[in-house]
């Protein structure tokens, strides 16, 4: 039954990513949006963390690693929304979800786990559909079909950070060897307040640009009441897909193997996003992005050996 866990994570984080597309298109204050649903989800971890323990223990190792979880999570979730904004789903849930090959390498590095054949061969394989995929696709298209130029340092940073993401939830589970709930709780409270902290010196920005007289950014500051259209199912949406999908990852990630979990996760959202941004959003692939899809199919049956 475990074993089948990393790709029900992959189907949630599969649903937030449409999500997250979907809100980049509406001109929202999508920093107020990820502080809402980030609170949220860490508003559903600490109830289960006090459901399950009277006493709220929680050791240092856990309070340490969920502040260094949340605020590379928001700053993920940031970046990554900007890079859907600007460029495509197809590229950007590659860019994102083949972050995966960092925590696998930590996992080899770190923790000494060894990598069989069909691994190694996997992850190679993950290799060469990120070429056929961002380099060869993406030089065939036309000039307006290809991402801005400020895709690439989005979709870089968010390639980083959600790496990282795996390698603190790991680094956790194995210091502490519990505490999931109370981990995640600190993490999303300390993302949310980031995002919030976020908003308001960009709208403080905004505000004294109007009184400079000088035009105004569009969406500095999002009023949360219900006329101003407040996306509150997508942020519900949003926190259930996260929280479960997340702490779905922490809850394995000392029950199975780094090169097994992360690329089975990340490799099936990447898959189900190639074939998501067509059906859903009409995005084309050539036969080379076609051609690293299914290198990409291979290599999640390949890392699942």
């Amino acid at each position: 039954m475990v074993l089948f866990m990393p790709f029900a994570a992959a189907s949630l984080f599969l649903l937030q990513s449409l999500l997250l597309k979907r809100l980049g298109g509406r001109g929202q204050d999508t920093l107020t949006v990820h502080a809402a649903y980030m609170l949220l989800v860490a508003a559903g971890c600490l109830i289960a963390w006090a459901a399950s323990d009277s006493s709220l223990r929680i050791s240092p190792g856990s309070i340490g690693t969920g502040l260094l979880y949340g605020i590379d999570f928001a700053l993920t979730m940031i970046l990554y929304a900007k890079a859907l904004s600007c460029g495509p789903l197809s590229y950007s849930s590659f860019c994102f979800s083949a972050s995966m090959l960092i925590p696998v390498a930590a996992s080899s590095v770190l923790w000494g786990e060894k990598l069989s054949l069909p691994q190694v061969i996997g992850i190679a394989f993950f290799l060469l559909s990120f070429y056929f995929i961002l380099v060869v696709d993406a030089g065939r298209k036309g000039e307006s079909a290809r991402p801005e130029k400020r895709w690439y340092g989005y979709a870089l940073g968010a390639f980083v950070l959600n790496g990282l993401l795996s390698v603190f939830g790991k680094l956790q589970q194995i210091a502490v060897g519990g505490e999931t709930a109370a981990f995640l709780g600190i993490g999303f409270l300390t993302a949310s307040a980031v995002a919030l902290l976020a908003s308001l010196v960009l709208s403080g920005r905004g505000a004294r640009t109007n009184r400079a007289g000088e035009r105004a950014r569009p969406a500095a500051a999002l009023q949360l009441t219900p006329s101003s259209g407040f996306p509150w199912l997508i942020i519900v949406a949003l926190a259930a897909t996260t929280g479960i999908g997340n702490g779905l990852v922490v809850w394995l990630t000392p029950k199975l193997a780094g090169a097994f979990l992360f690329p089975s996760v990340n490799g099936s959202v990447i898959v189900g996003l190639l074939f998501a941004s067509r059906a859903v959003y009409g995005e084309r692939l050539t036969a080379a992005g076609w051609t690293g899809a299914m290198i990409g199919v291979a290599a999640v049956i390949l890392v699942s050996l």
